[in-house]
């Protein structure tokens, strides 16, 4: 059985730039009425793209604004080959998503992704949560939401990231044997609609599973030592006793963990930490 997983974000879709920004933002009217189809359309496009190849299932983890139990992507638009994770409201539980799949899952693919925090030219750059959040790093490799989706799910080929252009660079870091399929670049100007990216991403995703032999395994090897960095104007509460192995400075704090759910885990307890100053 081919599995897919794809994990979606909304800043990277097609269709949302600068200029209606307020259709990304979860449970606004710009968001229900035109931000939701244009993340939509993208799935479709990967949807298609998967049916045509003969991917059997597609296990989808719809994590923009996670914590709301309200969708971004329509899911009654989507073919019955997809199903979604199964975690409360949409929340990132890795250990539990990571449960849920094949072992032997074909591939994962990133859609709608945006760049990190303080990247140049890109459409809404951020880590995660940021601000407070500037940086995370786990073994000395710097990550942000693609990063920290892809090494989730360990021992699974990486095959394609779908988004803005700045995106590619956490993406390629991650694998240089990755298909890059953009949808937008602000360095450029180019500004598709959803109906104009849809055969992009088609034939991207296309490219990438007859290439999936080729696709590396994103993995790293423990222990899993992570650092995370706050944004100008926060700071952690060091006056705090941690229960965790790691230290806490006002700007930065280090934890480590066996496997990388439970380093992942552990972020929601260290942000915690974090206030403004």
């Amino acid at each position: 059985m081919r599995q897919l997983i794809v994990l979606a974000d909304m800043e990277g879709a097609s269709g949302i730039f600068d200029h209606n920004m307020d259709w990304m933002h979860h449970g606004t009217e710009g968001w229900r009425q035109f931000g939701r189809d244009c993340i939509t359309s993208d799935m479709l496009a990967v949807c298609k793209a998967a049916q045509d190849f003969g991917v059997d299932e597609i296990l989808l983890y719809d994590f923009h604004y996670a914590g709301d139990a309200e969708f971004n992507i329509i899911l009654e638009k989507l073919p019955p080959m997809v199903r979604v994770f199964d975690v409360e409201d949409r929340c990132m539980y890795y250990d539990k998503m990571r449960g849920q799949m094949r072992r032997d899952a074909f591939g994962i693919i990133t859609l709608g992704q945006h760049a990190r925090q303080d990247t140049p030219d890109s459409y809404f750059p951020h880590t995660i949560q940021s601000p407070p959040i500037k940086n995370i790093f786990v073994n000395g490799m710097h990550i942000a939401e693609i990063g920290t989706g892809v090494l989730n799910f360990g021992g699974t080929p990486y095959l394609a990231n779908i988004g803005c252009q700045a995106s590619m660079a956490e993406a390629l870091e991650l694998s240089d044997s990755i298909v890059t399929i953009p949808v937008k670049c602000r360095t450029k100007g180019w500004e598709p609609s959803p109906a104009e990216t849809y055969p992009l991403i088609y034939d991207g995703v296309i490219k990438a599973l007859k290439q999936a032999n080729k696709a590396k395994v994103v993995e790293i090897l423990p222990p899993y030592n992570f650092s995370m960095e706050l944004c100008d104007g926060f700071e952690y509460d060091t006056n705090t006793e941690i229960s965790w192995k790691g230290t806490v400075t006002p700007k930065n704090a280090e934890w480590t963990a066996p496997t990388i759910e439970m380093g992942l885990e552990l972020f929601h307890h260290v942000r915690a930490l974090s206030r403004r100053v």
